[in-house]
């Protein structure tokens, strides 16, 4: 088995709710995330608003397949929330892929957790 990196952050009380809501600034954040990590991606990002029953329940899922793995994003704007993996099993830079996260959603908390295997 191939070494991997998982990075799944939880963003909390997001500043920049409207984000949270638009399929088009989320396809082009995966698409700039991809940039940052060095990236090369194999498919565009999928990105679809699913309207749930209970309005607090919808939000955004977003994915994009890379050439080392993957990169998904949840939102939950009704709950200024935002909920993100990427894996890897080529090395990236994690403190950098949060602070893009952290600039572009501004949560009031981060939930935070590395792992990797060998």
């Amino acid at each position: 088995m191939k070494d991997g990196t998982h990075l799944i952050l939880d963003l909390k009380d997001c500043k920049e709710i409207e984000k949270l809501s638009d399929e088009k600034f989320i396809k082009n954040f995966l698409l700039e995330l991809v940039k940052i990590i060095k990236m090369k991606p194999l498919t565009r990002p999928k990105v679809l608003y699913y309207e749930h029953r209970e309005k607090e329940e919808s939000g955004i899922t977003g994915f994009i397949i890379i050439s080392d793995s993957h990169v998904s994003v949840h939102t939950y704007p009704f709950k200024k929330a935002l909920y993100f993996d990427l894996f890897s099993c080529k090395k990236f830079d994690s403190e950098k892929v949060i602070k893009y996260l952290e600039e572009t959603f501004k949560p009031g908390k981060t939930i935070r957790k590395l792992l990797i295997t060998r």
